[in-house]
């Protein structure tokens, strides 16, 4: 090939924008993604009562998880008291302590898997928020997906409780019932 050929080729195969005539070019699709959502200015927000009682549904099943825990815990420890022998008392030491150890990553992965993973699968609904009928949506209308839900429920919720539980309360004043964790992530709390 000569120097010339090489530019008619270019020429004659590529149009502006680099896409060959008639093939495929970025634009306008009749299935927009994400989806467009179901609320604006006065779309129906979640009440405060909804939101207390969806944060206590999910808090109480990672509740009973940790209390049968320490309920076995402390079988095993009287047991290996009552005993009355020295290795009875460590036996039952080391198997309370290899409870221990064991409930505290269980309960962490269970109260991860409903705040982070099906909330962000169940588009901003966790177990608690399901039952009351209500979800998580972002501000400006997109997807709310799995980092979103790490973000807001993980680290928001430490952040709202970090000044003495003031996130969350500052939800009580709020025109719009955001706490700080919703603030600062730019989601609000409306009904499924």
């Amino acid at each position: 090939m000569d120097k010339h050929s090489s530019g008619t080729i270019h020429k004659s195969s590529y149009q502006p924008g680099g896409y060959a005539p008639g093939s495929y070019a970025p634009g306008p699709s009749p299935y927009p993604y994400p989806a467009p959502q179901p609320w604006g200015s006065g779309a129906p927000r979640a009440g405060l009562g909804g939101r207390i009682l969806a944060y206590l549904i999910d808090y109480f099943i990672v509740g009973i998880v940790v209390g049968a825990g320490y309920a076995l815990m402390a079988v095993i420890a009287i047991a290996g008291a009552a005993t009355q022998t020295d290795e009875g008392a460590t036996l039952g030491g080391l198997g309370a302590m290899l409870i221990a150890l064991v409930l505290i990553p269980v309960a962490l992965v269970i109260q991860l898997f409903n705040e982070v993973y099906l909330a962000g699968k169940n588009n901003g609904q966790t177990i608690g928020k399901k039952l009351m009928k209500i979800r998580v949506a972002k501000e400006d209308g997109t997807q709310f997906g799995y980092m979103d839900a790490f973000l807001r429920n993980v680290i928001g919720y430490w952040i709202s409780g970090l000044v003495c539980g003031l996130g969350f309360i500052w939800g009580l004043f709020d025109s719009r019932n955001q706490a700080w964790h919703d603030k600062i992530f730019h989601t609000i709390v409306v009904q499924a």
